[in-house]
């Protein structure tokens, strides 16, 4: 197979820029000013950004089948009464492992844990394997721990894709 990707403009389209500032705009005044929320075009604004996570985790998905990746989703009960629905259809839709992610202890105190249900071997190391992969730190996981990347950060995407090639070669 082979794809064409077009490449235009240096720049980033002016227009899409600025409806992308002023949407993350709005975005951060309705997070600061909950009552925001209330008016239509800001709450349709915060759920489409929002949203944003959902359509990632389809991508991470997707780039894990291509991949041969089997995926485990870790998901905390707050994104649950958000975004339940959406996810249960993309679990069903893929067949993917998504489990219940829970946090007791809040940043920054060191002492904060985290568990899943049904539980799985993880420690601080694979908490932040993402984190210390962009850094450029090769972090060693126990046997049976999961290298972790947060679908919190859609922006990060490439840094999945390059741990993914780097672990391919590697098997190669």
């Amino acid at each position: 197979m082979s794809v064409l990707h077009d490449w235009d403009e240096v720049p980033t389209r002016v227009d899409w820029a600025r409806r992308r500032g002023l949407s993350l705009l709005l975005y951060s005044l309705a997070n600061k000013f909950p009552f925001l929320k209330n008016i239509s075009v800001i709450a349709n604004n915060t759920r489409s950004i929002e949203s944003e996570k959902l359509r990632y985790m389809e991508t991470l998905i997707r780039i894990g089948q291509l991949a041969g990746v089997v995926p485990v989703f870790g998901i905390r009960d707050c994104v649950t009464l958000r975004y339940g629905k959406e996810i249960d259809v993309l679990r069903r839709m893929y067949d993917v492992d998504v489990r219940r992610h829970i946090h007791i202890g809040d940043p920054p105190d060191p002492a904060r844990t985290r568990h899943w249900e049904p539980p799985l071997n993880q420690t601080r190391n694979s908490w932040g394997f993402d984190t210390a992969f962009i850094k450029g730190n090769k972090v060693e996981l126990a046997p049976g721990e999961l290298p972790t990347f947060h679908v919190d950060y859609p922006y990060q995407l490439h840094h999945y894709v390059d741990y993914l090639f780097e672990e391919l070669e590697r098997e190669v």
